[in-house]
């Protein structure tokens, strides 16, 4: 393939216009997650940050899953259904993150999803990323 054809030079100019606009558009979505965890963080009573950050996590049944507990930091109720916000530290990264979980109104009120407390949840350790990333509640 000659560069210097009109075809090619179009096609690469194409795709570093391309590349450059999903980079913007990664860097935005990353800044309002990051907006997002900092404003969680700074509403948190005292303690329960430092609770998290020493959530152990245990072995479980299955290939690299571990038992840990999440913060409830948020619960809508969207009809018959409830929409929580969970909170996790990855110490392997010193950071938090979030995840969204949806239940029915009767599996929020049994596993005691309120906000500010703690619920047992199913980790899996992605050994790639080097983390433990949300499975499913417990």
């Amino acid at each position: 393939m000659n560069i210097f054809n009109p075809g090619a030079i179009g096609g690469l100019i194409v795709g570093v216009i391309i590349c450059a606009i999903l980079a913007v558009v990664g860097l935005k979505v990353s800044k309002k997650e990051n907006a997002d965890i900092d404003k969680i963080r700074a509403e948190l009573p005292e303690g329960l940050e430092e609770r998290l950050k020493s959530a152990a996590f245990t072995p479980a049944e299955g290939r690299n899953m571990f038992s840990s507990e999440a913060l409830v930091t948020s619960v809508t109720e969207e009809g018959d259904k409830v929409k929580a916000v969970l909170l996790f530290y990855a110490p392997e990264h010193g950071d938090f993150y979030t995840r969204n979980v949806k239940l029915t109104s009767d599996e929020a009120q049994s596993r005691n999803i309120r906000i500010n407390t703690f619920v047992p949840v199913l980790m899996k350790y992605d050994s790639e990323m080097h983390y433990h990333d949300f499975k499913k509640l417990m």
